[in-house]
């Protein structure tokens, strides 16, 4: 599936009716939006209620997965709400020459924000694209989402100790970079690569107020990110791609985990976590493998629901 060059969020919300947006109390840009009557997905009682905080190819991988996983284990879990960056909107604050997103252009970051936002409402669930520090959201999110978990993965703003103490089972964040040996912290984790790795790996650790600074739970196996020659891709895109097809089954996985403590009514965040059975093999060797490609796959990752198979 390729992302609209042109697609801005305004046009792909239109094509469904009924949606309703609305700006919160203290937010500069970006909006909250429901979905639509027909696509409102009705509470599950019992379910762990799972918010995510997701932007980009691997935001939104960890949300296709997490979908798949509530799909695949009716009843165990419901995702609540999903906040992501309005990379499009020139008033947000996301940190644009910093990050990710200034490696795209303007339609790319449009068509890409409105695909994750569109999974999102077709999944039954809100989606806010505005400030998350501010009273609106906070309101929102303590009274509508209740979260019993968090996870974010490639959002281009802080986390507010007041959010972090919501959720009794966690908040948790994706970081590609080796922050147990204290690689690659802060929103460029790519810089260190130039001159310092070969390889790096996704670190999931418990999000603190500090960046990058809280306890790590997994470590991914090693992901390769130079080219054979050991240079590294004049196009840093092409590192990004690498890095995202073991996100999926990481989510997952985590996910999985949070839920047996929330069926065990064991409360409180989870310290650590195995990722490495649950990655088959052939994704490993792929891992490892140089990079090849010449450009950018804009493509829209697709999770493959058979790897949930690992966490039955």
């Amino acid at each position: 599936m390729e992302l609209a060059g042109e697609a801005s969020l305004t046009a792909r919300l239109a094509l469904h009716p009924g949606r309703v947006s609305q700006t919160l109390a203290g937010s500069r840009w970006g909006e909250l939006i429901a979905p639509a009557p027909d696509e409102c997905a009705p509470p599950i009682p019992g379910a762990m209620r799972v918010v995510l905080f997701a932007s980009f190819a691997h935001g939104y991988l960890a949300l296709d997965a997490v979908k798949a996983y509530a799909r695949e284990f009716p009843g165990r879990i419901q995702v609540v709400g999903v906040a992501t960056d309005d990379a499009a909107n020139p008033d947000a604050k996301i940190g644009l020459k910093k990050r990710i997103w200034k490696y795209l252009d303007s339609a790319q970051q449009a068509a890409m924000e409105a695909a994750l936002v569109g999974a999102t409402l077709s999944a039954g669930a809100p989606v806010f694209t505005g400030e998350l520090k501010t009273d609106g959201f906070r309101q929102v999110l303590r009274e509508e989402w209740r979260p019993d978990a968090i996870l974010s993965c490639v959002l281009g703003q802080v986390i507010g100790p007041r959010i972090l103490a919501m959720p009794d089972y966690g908040v948790y964040n994706f970081h590609p970079s080796d922050l147990l040996h204290g690689h690659g912290a802060g929103p460029a984790p790519d810089a260190g690569f130039e001159d310092r790795w070969a390889r790096t790996v996704w670190t999931i650790h418990q999000v603190s107020p500090e960046i990058d600074t809280g306890p790590v739970v997994a470590v991914s196996p090693d992901i390769a990110v130079h080219e054979a020659s050991g240079a590294l891709p004049d196009n840093h895109l092409l590192i990004y791609d690498k890095l995202v097809e073991p996100v999926g089954i990481m989510a997952a996985t985590l996910i999985h985990a949070l839920w047996q403590r929330h069926a065990q009514g064991r409360r409180g965040w989870l310290d650590a976590l195995d990722v490495a059975p649950a990655i088959p093999p052939a994704m490993q060797a792929r891992m490892l493998a140089p990079i090849t490609t010449r450009g950018h796959d804009d493509r829209l990752p697709q999770f493959d629901a058979s790897l949930l198979a690992a966490l039955r």
